[in-house]
């Protein structure tokens, strides 16, 4: 995931630093690639979690957020595949051909 933020960081600093015209298409294609990365990385986490049977997310029942606890299999699957599909959907629209 470090390498998906990482990708979008420095595809974010270019175009800052250059401010390419409207019709340069390297930006879209920049941010599209680090979220098939992160996309990835989605997809071994959930395998790694998945084959441990234990979760790695935590979160927060209390409101001030102090007291983390993990959260069952059936909605650490269903987090996941959420943000799976964000992800794929969002790197579909910024890497499939504009016509």
């Amino acid at each position: 995931m470090w390498i998906a933020a990482a990708l979008a960081a420095a595809t974010a600093l270019a175009w800052l630093l250059r401010r390419p015209s409207a019709q340069a298409s390297w930006p879209r294609i920049g941010f599209g690639v680090a979220l098939l990365v992160f996309a990835a990385a989605l997809v071994l986490q959930l395998a790694v979690d998945l084959g441990s049977g234990h979760s790695s997310l935590a979160i927060s029942s209390n409101p001030r957020g102090q007291v983390l606890h993990p959260v069952g299999l059936r909605t650490m699957v269903v987090c996941y595949l959420a943000a799976l599909a964000a992800s794929g959907w969002g790197a579909w629209k910024l890497l499939r051909r504009r016509r």
